[in-house]
């Protein structure tokens, strides 16, 4: 399996796994991308609403593989599961003609879309010079901290404190 690194000192890989591997990781996205396909359908009472919302789910995973037979495949499988558990309910796949035909090129075109994206995107991060990882602030380094003076606790520590500074100075003579 190999992974996409973005502008790191090496090269920006176009898929992030084979085609075995993002085709059923699709199978999964897809299944729970019906959920909202469903509600959508319920909420607005039209099936192609259950349409849009897969074809950004299958878009967007497209998106996130880079890889034309995981996100055609997964294009296809978004199909059946709107076909199936959406459309017709209970499982039961069935063939309307035309109809479908359009909904399974919706969704493949989804998956095109959304492939030509990833690539850009790949492609908009290899040429970058600035590098995608996030910056980390680095700490200024501190000076030494300077001993504080011992705090006289009566009158007469504060005027020895007073007169040991005064007597530390240097004395100015007149010339």
């Amino acid at each position: 399996m190999t992974m996409r690194m973005f502008w790191r000192g090496g090269s920006a890989r176009l898929s992030v796994g084979g085609p075995a591997i993002t085709s059923a990781a699709g199978f999964f996205v897809v299944a729970v991308g019906t959920l909202p396909a469903a509600l959508a359908v319920w909420w607005l009472g039209a099936p192609v609403a259950g349409l849009v919302v897969l074809s950004l789910v299958v878009g967007g995973y497209a998106i996130a593989i880079s890889n034309a037979v995981g996100a055609l495949v997964t294009a296809a499988l978004g199909w059946a599961f709107l076909n199936g558990f959406i459309v017709h309910g209970y499982g039961e796949l069935g063939w309307d003609g035309y109809g479908d035909a359009v909904w399974l090129g919706t969704l493949a075109g989804a998956a095109l879309a959304g492939i030509v994206c990833g690539w850009v995107l790949v492609g908009v991060h290899e040429r970058s010079p600035v590098e995608a990882s996030a910056r980390v602030a680095v700490p200024v380094p501190r000076p030494e901290p300077v001993p504080r003076a011992e705090t006289a606790t009566s009158s007469e520590g504060l005027r020895s404190a007073t007169n040991s500074r005064a007597d530390s100075r240097p004395h100015r003579t007149s010339l």
